[in-house]
């Protein structure tokens, strides 16, 4: 099994270090593209997303987890390729379905390819573990691949997008030698094709089910949806606030890179982090820690500025080997895990989806502020509901 998890760990290494994160604002700027349509472009993807998420997740429970990861490294390797030769709006809105579409074959496919691997050798309860070092490996990987795009960029902002082409192709060719998964679950290949499409829609039908009669469930769905926004607004709120700072591609790129390093050294210390403050206290710390920090970019200058964006490193770090332990403990059908993961993606994406025109809108100058205000908003009504939802007591660890 050692194998097994460190062609996992380089898959998520790979197919994850998008060179062209810290530049691509300033990229499509000088296609030509506005603030407000950039943003626009961040709700087709998430709109993307809502459409095939469900159904990349009954393929992966389904054909198989792997060929899932291999088909979403070849589309970010299109996605990519046509981002490079784009310079209009319609261009950059096909680079986002494909970007989507790979994101949605990846994600629920790797993290249940993951905790079946465990499963499968009697050693499920070092989930939470592997989940936080599969993650420390994801995030150094972006912490490099963004301060080589920033460089990159320096010299032709196109130019991280050909190269993180190749990574992703590395990527494709690391799931080729991985473990190969068959779920016992998959329809037999001599099925009429109007039986094999009603199968996957109970399949559907099942996952939906499960994230209803299932409270706490839903409700960390719903937690994970409002953190994410605060999350992946980083990606398109960093560069122009950085470079209204006075910050080159470069050195955007560099500090991309440290807050990222940073978010993989507390991803490494996920369990030890869970253990000594226990997870209730570091849901509700993370949530604060985002809401409260882009309330004070809005006032504060120069190295208090770096401080703040550090403590959103921290909740970077934090939020994945937090959550999808938390998540995965809860589905108990794991013929339907990475399809109930992607329900989970599909709630996140959905409120991106909703956020990202509205900060368009109103401007890069008062997303910073949009954002602690959703962060404020999201943990006062997720305590209203905790309040109904008890925590369960004695649920199985997964560390």
């Amino acid at each position: 099994m050692a194998r097994d998890l460190r062609l996992f760990y380089l898959f998520r290494l790979l197919a994850t270090s998008y060179l062209w994160v810290p530049i691509s604002v300033l990229f499509m700027q000088s296609r030509g593209l506005t603030f407000g349509e950039i943003m626009a472009l961040g709700g087709i993807y998430s709109a993307v997303v809502i459409l095939v998420e469900i159904p990349t997740g009954v393929f992966a429970d389904r054909i198989g987890r792997r060929r899932s990861m291999q088909l979403g490294a070849l589309a970010m390797v299109a996605a990519c390729l046509v981002a490079f030769h784009s310079h209009s709006l319609a261009g950059f809105a096909l680079s986002e379905c494909l970007a989507a579409i790979s994101m949605s074959l990846c994600s629920g496919a790797d993290s249940a390819y993951l905790f079946d691997l465990l499963r499968e050798n009697g050693r499920a309860h070092e989930y939470g573990h592997r989940e936080s070092t599969a993650s420390a490996w994801h995030l150094a990987g972006s912490a490099a691949a963004y301060a080589a795009g920033g460089a990159l960029g320096e010299v032709d902002l196109a130019l991280p997008y050909l190269v993180t082409a190749a990574v992703s192709l590395g990527a494709f060719a690391i799931a080729c030698v991985m473990r190969d998964d068959r779920p016992d679950a998959a329809p037999p290949a001599r099925l009429p094709a109007g039986r094999v499409v009603r199968l996957w829609i109970d399949h559907m039908r099942g996952a939906a089910s499960d994230v209803r009669g299932n409270n706490r469930l839903a409700w960390l769905i719903a937690y994970s949806a409002v953190v994410f926004v605060l999350l992946r607004a980083t990606v398109y709120l960093y560069q122009p606030f950085l470079k209204a700072q006075g910050f080159s591609p470069g050195e955007t790129g560099m500090v991309y890179a440290a807050v990222y390093l940073l978010a993989s050294f507390v991803a490494m210390r996920g369990p030890a982090l869970r253990r000594w403050f226990g997870e209730e206290v570091l849901l509700w710390g993370l949530l604060a820690m985002l809401a409260g920090s882009f309330l004070l970019l809005e006032e504060v200058r120069g190295p208090w500025v770096l401080g703040l964006l550090a403590i959103q490193a921290v909740a970077n770090g934090l939020y994945s080997p937090l959550v999808k332990p938390l998540l995965n403990r809860e589905i108990t059908e794991s013929s339907r895990r990475a399809t109930v993961l992607s329900v989970e993606s599909i709630g996140r994406r959905g409120a991106m989806g909703v956020f990202s025109p509205v900060a368009g809108f109103y401007g890069a100058a008062s997303a910073m502020f949009l954002c602690g205000a959703l962060g404020l908003g999201g943990l006062a009504v997720l305590a209203v509901v905790a309040l109904r939802t008890p925590t369960p007591r004695g649920a199985p660890g997964l560390d």
